[in-house]
This record gives C-alpha cells, sequence and structure tokens, in this order.
C-alpha cells in the first residue's frame, strides 16, 4: 500500500507538479485502477463529488498515463473541451478532440489515431458520439475508462434542450468499457438517482463525496426593488475579477452594455452559448488575463474554466436550484483566497408559470434560502445531504442583512402622503429635482429627498412597480398610491 500510495505521487509530481494527492482523489483513482487489474470483482460505476477548485480533472488524467487503453472524455461544451485539451498539452498526455465542424480529413485522422492507440484520451461532446458512424469508429480503439463530466447536466439539460445526455447511457453501454465515472460539484440525492437511471442503466455506483463546502466562500444575499440599481451597486462595491450571471444571452449583453456605460475604465465583456467559437475564444483569453475584468455571461462560462482568481461572483438570476447556483458560485476563489458570492433576490417573488413542477420548487427553495434567517451556508449544503457545524461567512451569521435599497424611502413617502402623490411625485423626490414646484412646496425638506439621486427614474418607476405588485402599496381610481393596510405589518418591519 505505501509503494503504491508512494508511487502515485511520484506519477503526480512528475506529469502535473502536484506534491500529493488528497484521500479523495487517490480513492478515486484507486478504483479506476482496480478495475483495469480486476473488472470483474470491482464495481465499474462510480461518481465522483468534488467540489470546483478540488482537483478533479487529476482522477482521470492519472489513470488515463497509467493504463491500457483510451480514456473518453465526454463534456457539455467546447469551451471545456478546448481548455482541457490545453491542460493535457501541457502534462504531455497525447490527445485529440472530436467535435461538430471538423473537415471528413480531420475526422479521418481522428478515427485512426484512436484505431492504433497513438492517444491516450479523446475529448467529446454527447452530440459528436451519436452522430452516424461515430461510435463505430471510436469502438476500434479500445476504450478503458468513460468520463462524463460536470454530470449535473444530465438531469438540468437533458429535459430541455440537451437530448443527447438522455442517452448517455447507450453510449457506455455500446463503448463497454471497463469502467465509467460521472464527475460532479454537487449533487442532491435527487440527482444522484437520476445518474444512476440515465447513466449506469439502474446499477448502483460507487459514490465518493468529498466535503462541499468552499469555506473560503461568503454567501451574502441582496433583495430587491430594482435590479438594475442593485446590480450596479453590487458591482461597482465588490472585489475583482468577478462574475455576473443572467439567464438569457440576451440578459448578458444588456447587462453588460449597461455596466459598461457606467464602470468608464473597467473591462466589461459578455458571454453566452451564442457567440462564434472564435469570438468565446477571445473573451476567454481576455478574462483570462485580467485583474480588474467583469464578464457577464450565462452558465454557458465557467464550468470547468479555471480561472483561479475570481474574487467575486454575482447572480443577477438565481438559477435553477441550490445545485446550480454551489456550482456557478464555485467558480469562485479557486485559488483558495476569499471569495464572495453574491445573490440578488427580488423582494417580491415572482410566481412560477408551473408552481408544483419540480423545477419550480428546486427553485423556490433556491429562493427561500436567500430570502431567510437561516445561515445561507447551511442551509445550502443541508440540500446537498451535508451538514456544515461552522459558518465562516454569511451575512446571516455575521448580522448583516441588508433590506432593499430605496424601500423605505417610497413607503414612506407613499403613507404620509396616502391618496395624494403619484409614482412620477415619488420619482421626482427621491431623484432630488430642483423643480420650481417642488421648491415651492417645499418638498426638498421631505428627509428622503435625494435619496436615490444616484438612480434612474426608471429604476424607480421598476422598484414601485414591485411594491404595488407584491401589494405594499396600491393605486387608485385616480392613480394616487397608497399604502395597503393588509401589509400594515410587514411595512413596521421594513421600516
Amino acid at each position: 500500500m505505501q509503494e503504491e500510495k508512494d508511487y502515485l505521487n511520484q506519477v503526480a509530481k512528475e506529469h502535473f507538479g502536484i506534491p500529493y494527492l488528497f484521500p479523495y482523489q487517490r480513492l478515486a483513482i484507486s478504483n479506476i485502477l482496480d478495475c483495469a487489474k480486476d473488472p470483474v470483482e470491482n464495481n465499474p460505476a462510480q461518481i465522483v463529488i468534488l467540489p470546483t477548485g478540488a482537483g478533479k480533472s487529476l482522477c482521470f488524467m492519472l489513470p488515463a498515463l497509467l493504463t491500457e487503453g483510451i480514456t473518453l472524455i465526454i463534456f457539455p461544451l467546447l469551451s471545456l473541451m478546448a481548455d482541457q485539451k490545453r491542460r493535457l498539452d501541457s502534462a504531455g498526455i497525447p490527445s485529440l478532440i472530436l467535435r461538430g465542424g471538423l473537415t471528413k480529413e480531420e475526422k479521418a485522422k481522428s478515427f485512426e489515431q484512436i484505431k492504433n492507440g497513438e492517444v491516450k484520451i479523446v475529448i467529446a461532446n454527447p452530440e459528436i458520439l451519436l452522430a452516424p458512424g461515430v461510435l463505430e469508429r471510436v469502438k476500434k480503439g479500445s476504450i478503458f475508462h468513460v468520463v462524463i463530466d460536470e454530470a449535473h447536466t444530465v438531469s438540468q439539460w437533458g429535459d430541455t434542450f440537451r437530448s443527447a445526455y438522455l442517452q448517455l447511457g447507450q453510449i457506455v453501454a455500446n463503448l463497454r468499457p471497463r469502467v465509467t465515472t460521472a464527475f460532479t460539484a454537487t449533487a442532491s440525492r435527487e440527482i444522484l438517482d437520476r445518474f444512476a437511471e440515465i447513466i449506469f442503466g439502474g446499477l448502483q455506483p460507487n459514490i465518493i463525496r468529498a466535503d462541499p463546502d468552499r469555506p473560503n466562500i461568503r454567501y451574502d444575499a441582496i433583495p430587491y426593488i430594482s435590479k438594475d440599481a442593485a446590480l450596479l451597486k453590487a458591482v461597482q462595491e465588490a472585489e475583482k475579477p468577478l462574475i455576473v450571471f443572467c439567464s438569457s444571452r440576451e440578459g448578458t449583453e444588456i447587462t453588460a452594455s449597461r455596466l459598461k456605460k457606467h464602470l468608464k475604465d473597467q473591462d466589461v465583456w459578455f458571454y453566452h452559448a451564442g457567440l462564434s467559437r472564435e469570438e468565446k475564444k477571445k473573451i476567454e483569453d481576455l478574462f483570462f488575463a485580467s485583474a480588474g475584468g467583469v464578464l457577464v455571461a450565462t452558465c454557458a462560462y465557467g464550468m470547468g474554466v479555471d480561472k483561479s482568481n475570481i474574487r467575486t461572483v454575482i447572480h443577477a438570476d438565481l438559477p435553477s436550484s441550490a445545485e446550480a447556483y454551489l456550482q456557478e458560485s464555485g467558480r469562485g476563489g479557486r485559488d483558495r483566497k476569499q471569495a464572495y458570492a453574491i445573490a440578488l433576490v427580488p423582494f417580491v417573488p415572482e410566481q412560477p408559470a408551473a408552481p408544483d413542477s419540480p423545477d419550480a420548487r428546486r427553485r423556490t427553495e433556491l429562493y427561500n434560502i436567500f430570502t431567510g434567517t437561516t445561515c445561507r451556508r447551511k442551509a445550502l449544503l443541508h440540500i446537498l445531504e451535508h451538514e456544515s457545524q461552522l459558518c465562516t461567512g454569511c451575512d446571516v451569521c455575521d448580522k448583516k442583512l441588508t433590506k432593499p435599497e430605496g424601500l423605505a424611502g417610497i413607503l414612506d413617502l407613499t403613507r404620509r402622503n396616502n391618496r395624494h402623490i403619484t409614482a412620477q411625485k415619488i420619482s421626482s423626490i427621491l431623484k432630488g429635482n430642483l423643480s420650481p414646484e417642488n421648491i415651492q412646496k417645499g418638498l426638498y425638506r421631505y428627509k428622503s429627498w435625494g435619496l436615490l439621486s444616484h438612480w434612474d427614474e426608471k429604476e424607480i418607476q421598476e422598484a414601485i412597480g414591485m411594491l404595488t405588485r407584491g401589494n405594499y402599496i396600491k393605486i387608485t381610481y385616480n392613480k394616487k398610491l397608497c399604502i395597503n393596510v393588509k401589509k400594515r405589518v410587514e411595512f413596521q418591519d421594513i421600516m
């Protein structure tokens, strides 16, 4: 055992510059190597759950050097495939990428290299493997290990826009590798059961789970009544480099344009799956080299792309689940230094189209975590069936809960002028507009005068609209505003 331990450390140091393996890495690697020695007596299926930045790639790159045959790694994104190829090249491990867009000659050369065993690792996505004739050509090589990286996409994307992920089990069954490993950073019991169903055909895999907590990441929630205003303030005050996650491609472009307008001397880029390969590569390189840039992205960025010094991750839109949130917030602090995960949450929640669906329940569960008064870290880890005994930083435990900026001013003006003030007049007072009417009526004497002078008028109107939808404010028949007395208890708590 000691000899094997020393040998694995030696290989890790020689090829990857890593002085020692963590216990969970050693266990995952040992399971793979055991299947190489005796595929009958050892379980050929395993799930490895490692937090972002915990050395996942080593768990399949190192065994690839020590075993006969080819390791096939299935990735969800081209950026991940290219990033992995760079790592393999730097480690001196022969590899190739199978993807769409290759010429006939490039494909033929790749298949020939696979057949002749000239590469140790093949990098692909599920769609190319399901293309006509591809699996049959790949099978002519000796596939020892199939790796499914970022395996949480199986359930998150397979049921929606990446149906190929639901056929991963067929790919594995066709290739008949000696061992199959699914890697992910987060997985609840529900997700693990889905893995077993789709990937392993019901076979119960070995599960290796490292502590999913990232103690160097602090978790904060910022409730808002105007998302644009809250996001701008958060970005201005946050440590950088910084990522802002948005839920849509259009959202990334609009948000990046607005931030660029206000952050005049700041590098700001947007990134989503609709960009060309060349555009993505350019932005990845710019952000990777940046010491203080801001990247506004969908979830298409980041999975496995190793920019280690991201200091802050801001979610302008909450993702679909706690697992997805931990995946994305885990892009921060991969250098193990202090990092910050900030979730922007609407003061008035949006009603899902299908409130009883599993997706809506998971999203609501995440929303409740960031609007509740329970430790953010413990609540997030509880979803993963991990109980944390110590919080190393969140706004709840540090008693630094915040209230939506502008909320008190809007409600105070409405209450003091019940049924006698319009949304436009509230906006004028909060902006501190020195109009003749405001001066003549002495409105500048209000304590909330100019409170939101740094907001755009449309942001104040957005805030009033949210409070109206939440029934904190009502609009009378003559378009004046009044406080909803049914919300008085909540109003007193807020003030």
